[in-house]
């Protein structure tokens, strides 16, 4: 298991975000991770549009996973129509 970080945006329009952090997490606890931490940064404005959209809410994940699950957590979160974009960092790399 090492230790991630993952930001992920979702569409400013979706009525409750707390609900949709959480299932983000249920996904990511689905695949065997620990979620140590969900950190709701808020609805932010892009600097650039993408798919269209002008702002997104980001929340901040940490969680620690098995390194070969990585690959099929940011396909399943690729297909939900509610992420924008998502971003996986291993925080044990130097």
């Amino acid at each position: 298991m090492r230790s991630y970080e993952m930001v992920v945006i979702f569409k400013a329009d979706i009525e409750d975000h707390k609900t949709v952090s959480e299932d983000t997490a249920e996904i990511v606890r689905g695949l065997g991770a620990e979620v140590e931490k969900i950190d709701l940064w808020g609805k932010k404005r892009f600097a650039y549009p993408i798919d269209k959209q002008l702002e997104g809410f980001y929340t901040l994940y940490t969680f620690k996973l098995d390194p070969a699950q990585v690959k099929e957590m940011e396909r399943l979160l690729s297909l939900k129509p509610y992420v924008v974009r998502q971003m996986v960092v291993n925080l044990e790399e130097k």
